[in-house]
């Protein structure tokens, strides 16, 4: 595996529950920032809202742990800014001519060809040292489940294969980058650099959230990163849920 950024390393299990759980274990014992964790395969993979990851080898699972990464009132930034580096990544290791349909779901699945080939989940917990932020995440290499809301992928089934230990070390990097323009600038130019990569922004979407679902146009972003959803004339500014393109009878996912 090529080295990592200064200021970040890797641990590497070949079984664990949840990268995520055991990054969150981890930061209570006092590791410092900068950790990624690596799972050759997860036994209790994680998505949002609760769901369940398949998580077979072949695929990268890592979680990134970081340390006061932002004042909290910027953190709500962090679900796009992580997005825009894993599209970095994905796109880096394809060639050229197979760029173009990969695109960001708001606020960070990304998708190919409107299939999903990566999940994030960002998890954090408040210590005396401040806040610890766990950064999730799943990139179907070799492997996608069946049977999901949305429809998914991976990169050796659309002819693009990459291992999962040369994959790391383009995302480590990206991650650095990315991470380092957020802290030490505006968000509005990541902002602007995520639309350029979204996909549905100007059509009819549904977002389905624990309180009710909505129906409307996808109209950008808030300069906070939340969707702007455009109906009967009103905008409402929308900080969580799961998005679907099309109206409520379209296609889930596509």
């Amino acid at each position: 595996m090529t080295e990592l950024p200064e200021g970040y390393r890797v641990v590497i299990f070949d079984e664990v529950g949840s990268t995520n759980t055991l990054a969150l274990e981890m930061a209570r014992e006092g590791e410092a920032s900068g950790l990624w964790v690596m799972g050759r395969r997860q036994l209790a993979g994680k998505g949002r809202q609760g769901r369940a990851w398949m998580s077979e080898k072949g695929n990268l699972y890592v979680s990134l742990l970081l340390r006061n990464p932002a004042p909290m009132s910027r953190l709500g930034n962090l679900p796009l800014v992580v997005a825009l580096a894993v599209h970095d990544a994905i796109a880096d290791v394809l060639p050229p001519f197979a760029r173009a349909p990969l695109e960001i779901k708001w606020p960070n699945d990304i998708l190919y060809d409107g299939a999903k080939i990566c999940g994030i989940l960002i998890e954090g917990a408040h210590q005396a040292e401040g806040q610890v932020v766990v950064i999730g995440i799943g990139i179907n290499c070799r492997h996608h489940p069946e049977g999901t809301p949305y429809p998914a992928a991976d990169l050796a089934g659309l002819g693009y294969p990459v291992e999962p230990d040369d994959l790391l070390p383009v995302l480590a990097a990206r991650m650095k980058q990315r991470l380092d323009a957020w802290r030490d600038g505006s968000f509005a130019p990541l902002r602007e650099a995520w639309l350029a990569r979204a996909r549905g922004v100007g059509e009819t979407i549904t977002v389905r959230m624990p309180n009710g679902t909505r129906e409307g146009v996808f109209d950008g972003l808030d300069a906070d990163g939340r969707l702007l959803l455009r109906a009967g004339g009103q905008v409402e500014a929308i900080s969580a849920g799961d998005v679907f393109f099309g109206g409520m009878g379209g296609k889930a996912g596509r």
